[in-house]
């Protein structure tokens, strides 16, 4: 209180009282805020006198803007103090005032402290909502310092997760960023944060590395309450290094730091881990000191995965010591907190953990009894113990052997029979192509040499019924010539190969329609030619074909529609008409040579043909092709 009347007396005693000009009120406001950053991690009751100067000054002008750079700063300091659920009162009340105003910087600070907030109370999913608005925030604005905070931000809750790839990733965007610019107050959170990932990975020269460096930024800025993050970092990389004296060393510090600030989740953090190194060293009570602190520390700051963690680290103690009904008692009470953490009913984990202990205590009865009757019966059971699961495990790798090779086999016999398939469509092209070259070479050059032939035949001196019958055998010529052009191309459609799919399948369906017999409207939408090569657009040409053909013959239909349609992953084909349809069974039954045609040629294209037809309603095909 002593702060708050020093700061008060300089306000309304050494300045000159505020006036109603709002210029004067936002800087003065503005100064007191500096102000109060320079002791937030300093002295935080000098911190919380700057914030009531600010709240006073910003309420008796009507000052919107002021009333929530108060809110916020409280509620960065009780973060710093570790008290979450006020930090996000008073966080939430300064966004609401800064989205009516519109002051995009101070929303993204305001969406950032409830994200850590979040974050500090076990709420992942929220933390993350938050940060990430604030990113694109600070994006957009172009602040690379509130970018590296955010980052940096984001990979601690990722870290917490146990999402070490993730969290070191955007650690290394926020170091990346911080770099390049002047020394800040957010920029020492980002040394700590990846040293700690460094750490969870063995990595400990690299962590004390970047510790070492932290607490020169501290010294540098003179900014004491960070010095305790980087003193519980350095403690842990040596209780991993076996180095249990000067780990204690250094979580002592950072207990020194962490008290004066008041921050009790910092402190249930540290005195956790000071109870691990104690029961290490087989210094039990000292251990079991730690431990009740902590959970006591973290009970008082809501933080609770500190009393999830430390309740259980005591439990296992008590269970080591052989206090078996302590170990139970707080092992209920860390289950009861971990459901409450996810939103569960606890009745049912604590009767399974009840039920587990009760086992667990007859095992060790009946032990104690066997080993008092024989030794040699023990051994008896562990060997025929230590048999049966060898047993089990050579079952389970054999079962899993087994398992591999018959999927192995399966696949094996997929891709034969993909070849087959491709082997059978490849097959029946190569012939085509051959009979039609022989028709068109052959039969057709045969035809048109009779006909050149009788062409000579003609003369003055003959009478008009053999003039008009050698016309007639001319005409007939000219059909069957024809004929077999028309059948030789569509055996093989030249202009397939020489303008693509699309113009292909449009003279095809422009000598359907010329026939008067069947009415084909064709649409093609996003279909790019360079998409497949020329054997997939043959086959697509025939999938076509097949079905025109089909219909010709069985549907009766008067109308037939034709999408081609494509986007970057597929091939869509539609064909519809409006004949009498027929029953699927029926045809599947009868194993029709079209319907296995169309679904060979669609295998050897990787895709997906679905027909649906009834009787009286027309038939519908579509064929999906994967691009990928």
């Amino acid at each position: 209180m002593r702060y708050t009347f020093v700061i008060l007396f300089f306000i309304f005693g050494c300045t000159k009282q505020p006036d109603s000009n709002s210029g004067h009120i936002a800087a003065l406001v503005s100064y007191y805020n500096v102000k109060y950053k320079e002791y937030q991690r300093v002295n935080i009751n000098i911190a919380q006198a700057y914030i009531d100067s600010i709240q006073m000054i910003s309420k008796k002008e009507n000052y919107i803007k002021g009333i929530g750079i108060a809110a916020l700063d409280k509620g960065l300091l009780e973060n710093v103090k570790g008290n979450f659920n006020l930090a996000i009162n008073q966080n939430e009340k300064a966004l609401s005032i800064f989205n009516e105003l519109k002051e995009d910087t101070l929303i993204a600070k305001s969406l950032a402290a409830l994200g850590v907030s979040y974050w500090q109370k076990g709420e992942i999913v929220k933390s993350l909502d938050y940060l990430f608005k604030a990113l694109k925030i600070n994006e957009n604005l172009d602040l690379k310092s509130e970018q590296a905070a955010t980052y940096n931000q984001i990979s601690m809750v990722y870290q917490s997760q146990n999402k070490i790839p993730l969290a070191e990733e955007f650690a290394n965007k926020s170091m990346s960023i911080i770099q390049n610019l002047t020394p800040v107050l957010s920029h020492i959170s980002t040394f700590h944060n990846l040293a700690n990932i460094y750490g969870m990975q063995g990595k400990y020269k690299e962590a004390l590395r970047l510790d070492s460096i932290g607490l020169s930024y501290c010294e540098r800025l003179n900014v004491e309450f960070n010095k305790s993050m980087f003193y519980d970092n350095m403690a842990n990389c040596l209780y991993y290094a076996n180095d249990w004296t000067n780990a204690i060393d250094y979580h002592l510090k950072a207990i020194t730091i962490d008290s004066s600030f008041g921050n009790n989740k910092q402190l249930g953090d540290t005195y956790c881990n000071m109870g691990a190194i104690y029961e290490e060293q087989k210094n039990y009570p000292k251990a079991i000191d730690c431990y009740q602190k902590s959970i006591e520390l973290c009970r008082a700051s809501g933080y609770k995965i500190g009393i999830k963690n430390a309740l259980q680290q005591l439990s296992k103690l008590y269970y080591k010591t052989n206090n078996t009904s302590a170990a139970y008692e707080l092992l209920q009470e860390s289950v009861i907190v971990k459901d409450s953490m996810i939103n569960e009913s606890s009745e049912q984990k604590i009767a399974e953990l009840q039920t587990l202990f009760d086992t667990e205590k007859k095992k060790q009865q009946i032990a104690q009894q066997d080993l008092k009757i024989s030794r040699r019966n023990v051994l008896l059971v562990v060997l025929l113990a230590a048999l049966l699961i060898t047993v089990f495990i050579f079952r389970l790798i054999y079962y899993r052997y087994t398992l591999k090779q018959e999927q192995k086999l399966q696949q094996e016999l997929i891709k034969e029979e993909t070849k087959r398939s491709q082997a059978i469509v490849e097959s029946e092209e190569n012939e085509r192509q051959r009979l039609a070259r022989e028709l068109h070479d052959g039969v057709g050059q045969l035809l048109s040499a009779t006909k050149l032939n009788l062409s000579t035949l003609t003369n003055d001196s003959s009478t008009f019924a053999e003039k008009e019958k050698l016309q007639n055998s001319m005409d007939i010529l000219d059909d069957s010539i024809r004929e077999i052009r028309n059948i030789s191309h569509n055996m093989v459609p030249d202009i397939l190969l020489k303008f693509g799919l699309k113009r292909a399948i449009e003279d095809f369906i422009s000598r359907i329609n010329q026939t008067k017999k069947l009415e084909i409207h064709f649409e093609c939408n996003g279909f790019d030619e360079n998409s497949l090569e020329n054997t997939g657009k043959l086959m697509l040409y025939r999938l076509i074909q097949e079905s025109v053909n089909n219909t010709l013959k069985y549907a009766h239909a008067t109308q037939m529609t034709i999408q081609l349609s494509a986007d970057t992953s597929e091939i869509s084909l539609l064909m519809e008409d409006n004949g009498k349809g027929f029953d699927m069974k029926e045809v599947k039954q009868k194993g029709g040579i079209g319907l296995k045609n169309m679904q060979l040629r669609t295998e050897y294209l990787k895709g997906k043909l679905d027909i649906e037809s009834s009787h009286k309603n027309g038939t519908t095909i579509i064929i999906e092709i994967p691009l990928s």
